[in-house]
């Protein structure tokens, strides 16, 4: 059996417009228009929408505009509820019309910007003083586009008290969310991240939101690094944008030659510069927009000095903090025989370091990110560093006497990562150098753990629990002090992958920094593999959905890199997934781990 560690990263070169038909099932594209609403993109509140195109009549159709119908005159409270929902759907997004079918009172007070409700139908609203119904397939979104949860039963009851203003009925509460159809956002956002920083300020932490594709997607990713990171993520990432600012303008215009002028007001403290990392924010997040160049950042109508002294952001600037690690190894590591070994996947050539020297006798390996250290366990249950290419390096022992440990893994930090299936189940450790500590995470240890892999920012931990029926994928957040210090992690939070019990995972694999590939068998001799992301949000993300492979396949071999090949290794041969129909033959014998950096 071969055992795989693959590390998270960023892709170097997020691709969310040429995604966006792909990525976005019914159910994954509701986390979109959160991220509009609150990232700073404006709902306009009055003027016309003019038809371009003949409209949809329930303004579902991407392209078109749709002006919804105001409250006609005598409509029932019932009426008056479904013409609100309706009126949600304006496109483009405004509430200006959705407003009108509330009383004054409840025009003052509702916030649909701070979340997103979205739903698969609706059931018909009962009642007249008192209007409820229920929203099925409802999932909720925080006011950053971010995936919160799926609505219980009843959370999943909504109720609206009317009011007689008038002769008229009027909604006198509304919840303060913006409650659409799931797939009216499939045809109108793209997903995308937010770039934050690691405690330290190392390394970028990109944290996955939903825009609108178009003209809004810059507008809509300046917003949102505007918000920062959720407040109970405070010590996974932070910002260096200061706080109390804002857009200055309605929108982030690009030029034809591609700059983007990101104009801010209202700082609630003094800054004349733009930090470096502040640079590294604002580049890394919009090289999501193709268009986007360069960015000039201005602050109450002055241009703000830059780092190196430049007028301009360029789209590349920030490359020491890459979130894929700047500098890590594209190479592929595997043991033979006991012996680390690097190269290609159809080639592989000894190492020169004392890991790589006859009489290892390995069962799973780890190479940190730079290439130039490796990780190696001993049957006996030790853990042992040594240079990678140095003949006399030093071997230093970390740990003796593990029960059953998974392949470790290593972070931007050069913090290594064990996992040991002990008789009372798992147990998590971190190791800087010698000192070893070990990290509970809540729902994770004490479980049975398949796999397990660690990004390589060092924020997200995710892994594979048995089940009675079935497996779990799960992931939890690692919180840091602001010198580095792993403090502790977040309950492991199941990634729901809607599978059948019985269902049974053979490995993961990062493929982006938010994102995971899961190997599982399915009916007959036939393997899947399958891309999910790594917030929890449900769907699929590959480009082409889930892959099917004949024969049984043992392991995923994956890296974050951008166009790095995912490989899934069988006993007929290794298949490379970014091209389905070309099978290298079968690992050479020996070989009993294989994997990249991290």
């Amino acid at each position: 059996m071969i055992r795989t560690h693959v590390p998270s990263a960023a892709r170097r070169f997020p691709r969310p417009l040429l995604l966006l038909r792909r990525l976005l099932p019914v159910l994954l594209a509701p986390l979109l228009l959160t991220a509009t609403l609150s990232a700073c993109v404006g709902m306009p509140d009055t003027g016309p929408v003019v038809d371009i195109d003949p409209p949809a009549q329930d303004g579902s159709r991407a392209g078109t505009f749709y002006d919804p119908r105001p409250p006609a005159v005598g409509s029932s409270s019932r009426e008056i509820v479904n013409g609100f929902l309706e009126a949600m759907k304006a496109t483009p997004i405004r509430t200006s019309v959705a407003k009108q079918f509330l009383s004054a009172r409840a025009r003052a007070t509702w916030r649909p910007e701070r979340a997103t409700i979205t739903y698969t139908d609706l059931e018909a609203p009962v009642g007249e003083r008192s209007v409820s119904l229920g929203v099925l397939g409802a999932e909720r979104y925080d006011s950053r586009g971010a995936w919160e949860r799926k609505l219980d039963e009843q959370e999943s009851r909504l109720s609206f008290p009317m009011v007689r203003e008038g002769d008229e009925w009027r909604i006198d509460e509304a919840p303060d969310a913006l409650l659409v159809p799931a797939s009216w956002f499939e045809e109108r956002f793209v997903r995308t991240s937010l770039q934050f920083l690691d405690p330290t300020g190392s390394i970028l932490v990109p944290e996955p939101v939903f825009v609108p594709a178009g003209d809004q997607l810059a507008t809509a990713l300046v917003g949102g690094l505007l918000l920062g990171p959720p407040e109970e993520l405070g010590q996974v990432t932070r910002s260096a944008m200061p706080p109390g600012l804002r857009l200055a303008t309605s929108s982030v215009p690009i030029s034809a030659d591609g700059l983007a002028e990101v104009a801010l007001a209202g700082a609630g403290e003094e800054f004349d510069a733009v930090s470096e990392e502040m640079a590294a924010q604002i580049a890394w997040t919009l090289r999501q927009e193709p268009r986007v160049r360069a960015v000039q950042v201005t602050l109450d109508g002055r241009r703000l000095p830059l780092p190196g002294g430049v007028s301009e952001i360029p789209r590349e600037a920030g490359a020491r903090f890459d979130p894929d690690a700047l500098g890590a190894s594209d190479e592929v590591f595997a043991l033979r025989d006991g012996l680390l070994v690097r190269g290609r996947m159809d080639e592989l050539e000894a190492t020169a370091g004392p890991l790589g020297v006859a009489g290892a006798g390995l069962v799973s390996a780890a190479v940190n990110l730079r290439g130039t250290v490796a990780a190696g366990v001993s049957r006996s249950g030790s853990v042992s560093v040594a240079p990678l290419s140095d003949p006399g390096g030093a071997v230093t022992e970390v740990v003796a006497g593990a029960t059953d440990l998974l392949p470790p893994a290593w972070d931007f930090a050069d913090r290594l990562w064990l996992l040991d299936r002990t008789a009372a189940g798992a147990r998590v450790s971190v190791a800087v150098g010698t000192k070893v500590r070990e990290v509970v995470v809540p729902g994770l240890t004490g479980t049975q753990v398949k796999a397990f892999q660690v990004s390589r920012d060092g924020s997200r931990l995710v892994a594979v629990v048995r089940g009675a029926r079935r497996d779990r994928l799960v992931v939890s957040r690692v919180l840091h002090g602001s010198a580095g210090r792993v403090l502790r992690a977040t309950p492991a939070r199941e990634i729901d992958l809607d599978v059948e019990p019985g269902h049974r995972i053979t490995d993961i694999g990062w493929r982006s920094a938010t994102s995971v590939s899961v190997l599982s068998a399915v009916a007959g001799d036939v393997s899947q593999v399958r891309t999910v992301a790594v917030d929890g949000a449900p769907g699929e993300l590959a480009d082409t959905g889930a892959l099917r492979i004949p024969g049984r396949a043992s392991a995923l071999v994956s890296s974050p890199e951008e166009g790095a090949s995912p490989y899934v290794v069988g006993k007929a041969g290794v298949t490379d997934l970014l091209d389905p129909g070309r099978r290298l033959s079968a690992l050479e014998a020996g070989v009993t781990w294989i994997g990249y950096v991290g």
